[in-house]
Order: structure tokens, then sequence, then C-alpha cells
């Protein structure tokens, strides 16, 4: 009996050392994303424990295409992915709510790269300023995802920019994900496309494209300083799900601190882990050009969203939300 007794007391002194948060309440999220480097805060945060620290599991799922991004959330197979306002516009019109949490990237990230053959027939001059650059696409093939997304919108836009009529001026062709889009612009079905990070660069690495606009870079003024990607849910897992999203943003933000003053190691990870294809040169460049663009808070203002709204209208979108704090998006969960 002492024997006993003197186990019972062992494992109760055992159980008194083990930290509360060890019993806490264990969260669970799924984030569906395309697979870009704009979600690395997402991507490291996982791999290195910052939402595990908040007693938040993730699961990361790939989805082919940014449209699917709305449709995992109203699907319920995720409840949290990355998209522009043009991902939510239309679905808001059919009744169907969405919550931005977290601003990810603080300017429009794509590059758009050019077959080095287009170029050359169309006789480009790198020389030529960034607001016009977009004139040597006239005549060309461009690929998109799909109509009205980001690579349809901001395609438009440079080209409408650089004085040239999008409808009338170029061939804009729906391709597909970014395989797709590698796959058509190597065949030369395409000569050029708008991608983030990291396949233009490793075109432009292989030899096939040249990158004539370094939106990672902040050639365009224009499309600077507005919320591009945001990291959003459903206006319902925003209000039944407080703490596990707290637990998300919070272990964003911490992933984006480290690898902000860890970038070799980021870099290291990142290759190893969720860019294995794309060579080492091409996907250094795509992360320094990219985290400057990223947000150190998440944190949104009125009048970032008013400019994105700005240029998908100034292309002839009908994108009309409401952009008041707590309709479409939140800081709620970004500040503490």
């Amino acid at each position: 009996m002492r024997k006993v007794l003197r186990l019972l007391a062992f494992g109760m002194a055992a159980l008194a050392a083990v930290p509360a948060t060890a019993f806490a309440e264990q969260y669970h999220l799924t984030h569906a994303g395309l697979r870009t480097l704009y979600l690395a805060p997402v991507f490291i945060a996982i791999d290195k424990g910052f939402f595990k620290t908040h007693d938040l599991e993730v699961t990361y799922k790939d989805i082919d295409s940014g449209a699917l991004s709305s449709a995992a959330l109203i699907s319920g197979s995720a409840q949290i992915t990355s998209d522009d306002l043009m991902g939510i516009a239309p679905l808001e019109k059919q009744g169907k709510h969405f919550m931005m949490i977290y601003n990810l990237l603080n300017r429009m990230t794509m590059d758009m790269v050019v077959r080095k053959d287009a170029l050359a027939r169309a006789g480009y001059n790198p020389s030529t300023p960034p607001q016009e650059r977009g004139k040597i696409l006239k005549g060309m093939t461009i690929g998109i995802t799909k109509p009205a997304a980001p690579t349809d919108i901001f395609a438009r836009y440079i080209m409408k920019e650089a004085g040239l009529n999008p409808q009338r001026d170029a061939t804009l062709v729906q391709v597909g994900g970014p395989a797709a889009l590698r796959a058509a612009f190597q065949s030369g079905k395409i000569d050029a496309f708008m991608l983030s990070p990291p396949l233009p660069q490793t075109l432009e690495k292989d030899g096939v494209g040249t990158i004539i606009l370094h939106n990672t870079a902040g050639e365009l003024p224009s499309l600077n300083n507005m919320s591009y990607i945001t990291l959003f849910t459903t206006a319902e897992v925003a209000k039944t799900e407080k703490p596990a999203l707290k637990a998300y943003v919070q272990g964003v933000q911490e992933a984006v601190k480290w690898m902000t003053e860890n970038q070799a190691d980021a870099l290291k990870l990142l290759g190893e882990h969720w860019f294995k294809t794309t060579p080492p040169a091409a996907l250094k460049i795509s992360f320094d050009r990219l985290l400057p663009a990223i947000s150190p808070t998440g944190v949104f203002t009125k009048a970032d969203l008013e400019k994105a709204q700005g240029i998908y209208q100034a292309v002839g979108e009908d994108v009309n939300l409401n952009l008041d704090e707590g309709v479409v998006w939140t800081n709620e969960f970004t500040k503490h």
C-alpha cells in the first residue's frame, strides 16, 4: 500500500509539473492554397512550429488554381485560403459572405514574363520606362488562369496603362494553373503571362523568357501601396472560430518576423520542403524581391483596399464592395 501511495504521489507531482498549455484545447484549421512563394509565411509557420506554439494544428491543402480558393471554403474542405478582392466580390453578390483576416501583400507581386523569341520579333527595348513596357504585348497571346483572375485583371491593367486596348490589341487565353502556364509558355502556345514567384524567375533562369515588369520589386508605382493578396475565411468561421483564427494569425506574424531575421535559413527550408523543383538561384531571386512586399503585421487599411478595388474598376470589372471595417475585412485578429 505504501508503494502504491508513493507511486500515486509521484504521478500527481509529475502531473502538476506539466504546463497548463499542454492540456489546452487543440485547434485545427485547413489552409487551401496555390503553391506560390507569397505563402512562405504559412509554410514556415507550419515547418517551424509557430502555429503549434499557439495550440493550433494547420493542415495545408494544395489547389491547382486560385479560382478554387473560395470554393474550398464554401465546401468546408478548408477554413483559410488566400486570394484578391475579385475572389470574393462575385460570391458576395450571391449571398456567400467572407471575412479577410490578414493583409498578406502590400503590393501586386505578379511579374510579367515574355518569351525571348516574342521579344526579339517585337524589338523590345529594356530601357523603356516601366509604365510603357506593356506596349510590347501588342499582338501577343497572353496566358491567364481564368477570366477575372488576377492574371487576367492585371495583364489588362498593364496594357491599358501603356495605352493599349486589351480587347483589341492582344489575345488573352485561359490556360489554367502554374503547371499549365509553364507548359504552354515553354511550347510556344502563349507568348507571355503574369504570376507571382517563383515560376517567372525560373523560366528566366532557364533562358526561355525575360521578365519585362518586376512587380515584385515595385516597378509600377500604380500597383504599390495596395492590398493585393489577403488571407480570408468565411464570415461564419470568423464568428465561431475566433481563438483558432487568432492563433493562426499570430503564427503567421511570427513566421514573417522569423523569415525576415533568418533569410538564409528560411530560403533553405522553402527550397527543401516546398519548392524542390525550383532552381536555388531562381528561388533566391524570387525570395529577395518578394520579401519587402509581405506585410509584417497583416493589418488592413481601408485606403489600400479601395486602391485595389479601383484597379479592378479601371479595367471594367463590376466590383463595388462595401469596404467599411467589419463587412468583408477586419483587424480583430491582427492586433494584440
